[in-house]
């Protein structure tokens, strides 16, 4: 996980993502690219009441606020001993991160991104997922692998490896509701050859099941959890309820998600 994208704006949370892209960057001897993106020609196009004269005065205070941000971030970590560039993208959120991420080991997000579903499944790339104020600043934590036998747990089971190997201990854990198919001891062996030994846990729900998942991990004080991200349309997700859903919404833990 050398290649570290990670999205800049002026929320609240932009430290979190910051600090923790930082962190992994040391971790890894890893480089950071802080994106800025903000699609001016989509704006340049966006004619309110105004017209195009509000829509060019829009775009140039956007533009000069993405500018400055860009200023403030190269000044803040111009002393860290971290490689790292900002980059400022005429494109939107979830388009900007798309492109990058052909080239990006790792987007380290926020939980309360709205856009942050889009940006996971449309990029293609796993994303490190914050809850506000809880930046991810050292990676020797235990680690809890979600574990349903499915196509997306085991590509976020793969691409969390170079994080389960610095944990100080690795728990796979089955939420027993499905058939026994891909049983949990397979995804232990396969860490076991990346010398990643891993205790497997097989519980019956308590309520629903992000809500087990979210109580084994603070019983297991793990720092990380890695799940995989299923690509429902959010009406669906909402109508039906999901454990991904659930735990974007309330996770007080980082997630590593993949699709």
């Amino acid at each position: 996980m050398r290649s570290i994208l990670c999205p800049a704006d002026s929320a609240d949370t932009l430290d979190d993502r910051v600090e923790t892209a930082l962190a992994l960057a040391r971790t890894t001897r890893g480089h950071v690219t802080f994106q800025i993106a903000t699609p001016f020609a989509q704006m340049a196009l966006w004619e309110p009441f105004g017209g195009a004269a509000l829509s060019a005065e829009v775009v140039n205070e956007v533009r000069a606020a993405d500018e400055q941000l860009g200023v403030d971030l190269d000044k803040r970590l111009a002393p860290q001993d971290v490689a790292f560039d900002v980059v400022l993208v005429d494109q939107g959120r979830v388009e900007g991160v798309a492109a990058a991420a052909r080239f990006t080991d790792l987007i380290v997000a926020s939980l309360d991104d709205p856009a942050l579903e889009e940006v996971a499944i449309g990029s293609r790339c796993p994303v490190l997922a914050l809850p506000k104020g809880v930046p991810m600043l050292a990676f020797d934590c235990p680690m809890l692998l979600a574990w349903d036998g499915g196509h997306e747990s085991a590509a976020a089971m793969r691409a969390a490896l170079p994080l389960l190997a610095q944990a100080s201990a690795v728990h796979i854990l089955t939420v027993r509701e499905k058939d026994d198919s891909f049983p949990a001891r397979e995804a232990a062996s396969y860490l076991s050859r990346h010398d990643i030994h891993a205790e497997v846990h097989e519980i019956e729900r308590h309520g629903s099941i992000g809500a087990t998942i979210a109580e084994t991990a603070r019983e297991l004080g793990a720092g990380l959890i890695v799940m995989g991200l299923f690509g429902k349309s959010r009406l669906r997700e909402l109508l039906l309820g999901g454990v991904s859903r659930e735990l974007l919404d309330k996770s007080l833990v980082p997630l590593l998600l993949a699709h």
